[in-house]
């Protein structure tokens, strides 16, 4: 017979604040604020703070829903590389890979 074990829900569901994950969150506060203090409190501003708080939190909103790690998943896919050169073995020699197109300074 198998033994069914409740895990609490706490304990696999992702920390959100306001439904996107807690870096935008920041991020996004420390924008709108830098915007209205860092420029002034004039009607444009406070009408770019406002729309990037309500707009921009909707995006990450939706994003999160689909995957709740979704800028740590895209900041760790810009340090892998383009290519990948095939190996014959696990053992073999790694080849250097040279651009095609060289960048005359």
């Amino acid at each position: 017979m198998l033994d069914q074990h409740v895990i609490h829900i706490s304990l696999f569901r992702p920390v959100l604040f306001a439904g996107a994950e807690p870096t935008v969150v920041i991020l996004e506060g420390l924008t709108a604020g830098g915007l209205l203090f860092g420029v002034g409190f004039h009607i444009a501003t406070i009408a770019l703070a406002t729309f990037y708080v309500t707009v921009v939190h909707a995006v990450m909103v939706r994003l999160a829903a689909t995957d709740p790690q979704i800028s740590q998943l895209y900041l760790r896919s810009l340090t892998g590389r383009d290519y990948y050169p095939a190996h014959s073995a696990l053992s073999a020699a790694v080849v250097v890979v040279r651009p095609s197109i060289q960048l005359v300074r």
